[in-house]
């Protein structure tokens, strides 16, 4: 037996070479894929998507937010490396015994195939798992073959220290570089201001910044309160992978397909030389929970759906929307009569993590049906599955009317003062109702103007003198057709929260 195969008995060199193994896998194919879904830990969190029970998945969502996915992506790969790296080390280890005239050789050979097999499962392809599972087979044996062993447990000489040591810091500066071009990847193209458009450069005037300067002055400045435009860096994500997927407008086009007279194919450019639509619109996701912050609005800017619809000869009564992520939904086609198509957002193109480089935006609808990253539409005969339906979730109807408690500040006349958003869909806000001792008694609280589109939210805001040191706070809401919000509070799951906000709080007087 050679004197490699005796190396490593050592706890903490066995977790050396497997984490150094599993990191370099996971990082050459980060730097391969980007965001695709041949990247490893993409593929590994769609697997558990699909195994994980429905509540978990929802109940992550809710409590982490815009957090949930990135968390994923750590976890996934932290798991990723580690399994990786076992799965290489105990192959090496394998291949050595198996093979004792040429361990080394053996070792690696079945090391490759082990992580190669591995790689392949959990991407659902052989070839994007061949380069990754390589470099996971090199970090293991480099490791190893710079590693000696002695009572003591440490490399035996100076000279093998340092080569240990080199050797760790070689396998380091590649993963720092093949991380950093995966990034580079998945950072995909970056935006550009909407005036860009040679259509739009012909017209002096600039809608986009008119209607954010109306929706500005009609936001209350309320300390810890969002306008009533979010910022687009500020604006909640949701969505089925860690990261989004990269999409680039020269090879993008976006089908319409499935019943239809003809067939069409429109590149980004049609789209942005139709005629514009520009729309001040609220997204919630279904996720959200009633004290939750998985709801926003901007400003978008597109064209209309249906007149592609139209142009394709569209007969069917349903359509299923299908994304570059392998996201999808079906919806009936009478939802889409004043639906829109959005490249831009706020002042800018539409940024990657919104949908780049166009998104579907329906009014009155959930987040979940505004879909991402678009590339196909499906003109169908008849009702098909979505990808959350599928897990268990609903809300294919209208959006539930929700009041957000954002804020609660106190004022230089010593008044407390409470803000926060309303939201009914298209049936808008008529009133915001307040109240102090938990239900019992209701006043009224100031709204904003309504922004110049129904399907927004309306800020409002509450002020009063205190007279004790604790208040338990309610607020629900009356929406445009003098329907009042339902008392009855529920989870997201399946069919969206409901319920009244409440807000317990202490007051020094």
């Amino acid at each position: 037996m050679s004197e490699t195969s005796e190396v490593f008995q050592g706890r903490s060199r066995r977790a050396i070479t497997v984490f150094t193994s599993g990191v370099s896998v996971v990082g050459t194919s980060f730097a391969l894929y980007g965001t695709s879904r041949e990247f490893v830990i993409i593929a590994a969190s769609r697997t558990a998507l699909d195994i994980l029970p429905s509540s978990v998945v929802a109940s992550i969502i809710w409590n982490f937010g815009d957090l949930s996915f990135s968390l994923a992506l750590l976890v996934f790969g932290i798991a990723l490396a580690g399994v990786t790296g076992a799965v290489s080390y105990a192959g090496f280890r394998t291949g050595e015994r198996l093979v004792e005239g040429a361990p080394n050789i053996g070792g690696m050979v079945l090391s490759l195939l082990a992580v190669w097999v591995f790689v392949a499962a959990t991407v659902w392809a052989p070839l994007p798992a061949i380069v990754p599972a390589a470099a996971g087979t090199i970090g293991t044996g480099l490791v190893i073959a710079r590693s000696t062993d002695n009572s003591n447990g440490q490399p035996a000489t100076p000279d093998d220290r340092r080569a240990f040591v080199k050797t760790l810091a070689g396998l380091g500066a590649y993963n720092v570089v093949a991380h950093a071009v995966g990034f580079v990847q998945g950072s995909g193209s970056q935006t550009e201001d909407l005036s860009t458009s040679s259509s739009e450069r012909e017209d002096e005037s600039n809608p986009v910044e008119q209607r954010l300067a109306t929706a500005a002055d009609r936001s209350f400045d309320v300390e810890g309160m969002t306008g009533l435009v979010d910022t687009t860096d500020s604006f909640f994500t949701v969505d089925i992978n860690p990261r989004p997927p990269t999409v680039e407008t020269d090879s993008w086009t976006l089908s319409v397909t499935g019943n239809v007279e003809t067939e069409r194919e429109f590149t980004y450019e049609d789209l942005r030389q139709r005629e514009t639509i520009t729309r001040f619109k609220t997204l919630r996701c279904l996720g959200d929970p009633v004290d939750g912050e998985q709801i926003g609005t901007a400003l978008w800017t597109g064209c209309s759906l249906m007149d592609l619809l139209s142009e394709a000869g569209a007969n069917g009564s349903h359509v299923v929307f299908r994304a570059a992520d392998d996201y999808y939904y079906s919806m009936p086609m009478s939802m889409l009569s004043d639906a829109m198509l959005a490249y831009g957002m706020n002042e800018s193109q539409l940024p990657r993590q919104h949908g780049f480089p166009v998104r579907a935006l329906l009014p009155n609808r959930w987040g979940k049906l505004n879909v991402k990253w678009l590339d196909e539409i499906e003109v169908v005969d008849q009702s098909e599955s979505g990808y959350w339906e599928e897990r268990g979730w609903n809300g294919m109807g209208t959006v539930n009317t929700v009041v957000k408690i954002s804020t609660s500040n106190r004022l230089s006349d010593g008044r407390v003062q409470l803000g926060g958003h309303a939201y009914a869909g298209t049936d808008g806000i008529r009133a915001v109702l307040v109240s102090l001792d938990g239900g019992e008694t209701w006043d009224t609280a100031t709204l904003s103007d309504q922004l110049p589109d129904p399907d927004t939210w309306r800020q409002w805001k509450y002020e009063w003198q205190p007279e004790r040191s604790s208040y338990t706070v309610i607020a629900k809401a009356i929406d445009g057709t003098g329907a009042e919000q339902t008392r009855v509070r529920s989870s997201p799951f399946p069919d969206g929260a409901t319920g009244w906000s409440r807000l317990d709080l202490s007051v020094q007087l």
